[in-house]
């Protein structure tokens, strides 16, 4: 059972997954001397390499949020409470005031039982506010969510600049293939990435062609 009251399981599957997929990814790009080098000049290398700093910090605060909720779960555990179950089966979780209500309407629990739920519940969410308070959960998540939103504004930059060189294109398709290893808050992606640098292979095709001739 969930409803909006309970606004922590989400962002704990979306750390999780996204700990996963930075885990399971393919190395970020590694470009030779040749590419590296100062004759070399494209204004995607500079971003790509703003990025991965500002990934990189990311990436240590979601570990910290992780880390200090693993110690909150250690301490006083997760606020959530089980409705008994009257016939010894799967016991059903709690994790709202609502939620107890919503057990007590469907006949899961008696009113009775469901007064003694909410007063567990109610001092189980006290307990887990208090330690959280004491470790600095909502500003480390805070942090989290500020750090994530610079680095996916940094790969949108990264996709809105022309590249200049196959080094330029090279860096956003590989890291495309990043992000299609860990999950994208754009409802679009991969479209909008695919469509900018084939847009750079078209103009330096230009150039080559022109070249040529």
């Amino acid at each position: 059972m969930m409803d909006s009251e309970n606004s922590m399981s989400l962002p704990v599957v979306s750390r999780r997954k996204l700990l996963a997929g930075i885990a399971s990814a393919p190395a970020l790009p590694s470009f030779n001397s040749a590419i590296e080098s100062p004759e070399v000049s494209d204004p995607v290398l500079p971003l790509w390499r703003e990025w991965q700093r500002l990934h990189a910090c990311a990436s240590a605060l979601c570990q910290r949020w992780q880390a200090i909720e693993g110690q909150l779960l250690q301490k006083v555990g997760f606020p959530q409470v089980f409705i008994p179950s009257s016939d010894d089966g799967r016991r059903i979780c709690a994790q709202s005031h609502s939620e107890i209500d919503q057990a007590v309407a469907a006949g899961d629990c008696s009113p009775e039982v469901g007064a003694a739920l909410h007063v567990e519940f109610a001092d189980r969410r006290t307990r887990w506010d208090a330690e959280a308070g004491a470790l600095g959960l909502d500003e480390a998540n805070q942090q989290e969510l500020e750090a994530w939103r610079r680095e996916e504004e940094a790969v949108r930059t990264i996709f809105q600049t022309p590249a200049a060189t196959l080094a330029g294109v090279e860096t956003k398709l590989d890291l495309m293939l990043h992000l299609c290893f860990v999950f994208s808050d754009d409802a679009e992606f991969p479209l909008p990435q695919v469509r900018s640098t084939i847009a750079d292979v078209k103009r330096l095709r230009r150039a080559l062609d022109a070249l040529r001739c």
